[in-house]
């Protein structure tokens, strides 16, 4: 009876080491990766937004996004990963998509698009976000070049790299959502988007492309980050965003291609804008009028910050931010 009681009393402190170490495994594993994390499906993100469980665009939702997207001239928008959605009175859905201006030798470049559905099966676009990353074509492979995945579903290396990267990443956290390319280099570069958020209490969320270069050592860095402008969508047509409408056409300015949309506003490098402003004026020391174009979420220019910001001033602050103006034609 003895013992029996003795091997018992041992495998109880055996199991307990077990469950111990264990513990202290995982807490060591929450420490290391303190700025990178797993969204699971079904997971609140903000806003009364809900991660996706999955990146990969369904059948179902290509129906809903081809709904919402019809008209659209000017530009083709193609999903590559649903992100988020929300339930309201109908339905909506956050996702990244390559848009495609309809130029010759356009370059695609990755755009966050927000759909609508309403409770009588419509759809419709409520906001487009653009981005510089430019997408990469897996049909267009070349040695040394980027590869598309073929499906947007992390893969085990590529959490491991991210995982890796952001061991000593402060100020910032990531979470993995998509697999959107890799590169063979000297080691691997993969292309990723993220969840981001500053690291503080109750930040809000945004979105990363992240690139992340591992070695052949299995070091791991973070070597681009390009993040969205990301705003809140509401069921309230004030806050829509007003660059929702079909792109009507685009315009080959001196400066940038840019686009007229069907209600009215205007697009140029994945951001939308209010106005267009023609500014006229005569530059100090000039013999002749000048003229500018801009593209503007300010309702006015003066000629003075127009030729100023066209690359006349040494000062940074006579600059506006992409946000706020861009340049498209001079005359």
């Amino acid at each position: 009876m003895k013992k029996t009681l003795s091997i018992v009393l041992c495998l109880s402190i055996i199991a307990a080491g077990v469950i111990i170490l264990a513990a202290c495994g995982r807490q060591n594993a929450d420490d290391t990766n303190k700025n990178t994390g797993e969204i699971e499906s079904g997971e609140q993100i903000g806003g009364g937004w809900t991660a996706a469980g999955s990146p990969v665009i369904t059948d179902a939702f290509t129906a809903v996004f081809e709904k919402a997207a019809e008209g659209i001239d000017g530009v083709d928008y193609t999903p590559v990963a649903y992100l988020a959605g929300r339930s309201g009175a109908g339905a909506e859905h956050c996702v990244l998509c390559k848009a495609t201006p309809v130029v010759p030798d356009a370059q695609a470049t990755y755009s966050i698009v927000y759909i609508s559905e309403d409770a009588d099966g419509g759809a419709e676009i409520t906001k487009i976000i653009g981005s510089e990353a430019e997408t990469q074509d897996h049909t267009y492979n070349v040695p040394g070049g980027w590869s598309e995945t073929g499906s947007p579903e992390m893969t085990d290396d590529a959490k491991k790299a991210l995982e890796k990267a952001c061991e000593t990443l402060t100020g910032a956290v990531y979470t993995p959502v998509a697999l959107l390319a890799t590169q063979v280099v000297a080691g691997l570069n993969y292309r990723i988007v993220c969840e981001s958020r500053p690291s503080v209490p109750s930040a809000e969320r945004g979105y990363a492309i992240v690139t992340v270069y591992a070695d052949l050592d299995g070091n791991a860095e973070i070597t681009d980050t390009m993040e969205f402008r990301l705003e809140d969508t509401s069921d309230s047509d004030s806050e829509k965003s007003e660059t929702t409408a079909a792109a009507a056409s685009a315009v080959d300015g001196n400066m940038k291609t840019y686009y007229e949309m069907g209600d009215g506003t205007w697009t140029c490098d994945g951001v939308n804008y209010k106005y267009r402003l023609e500014i006229s004026g005569r530059m100090p020391n000039a013999a002749v009028d000048s003229t500018f174009v801009y593209l503007s979420n300010l309702e006015e220019i003066s000629f003075e910050q127009a030729y100023k910001a066209a690359g006349i001033s040494s000062d940074m602050a006579d600059y506006f931010s992409p946000e706020e103006a861009v340049l498209v034609e001079m005359k």
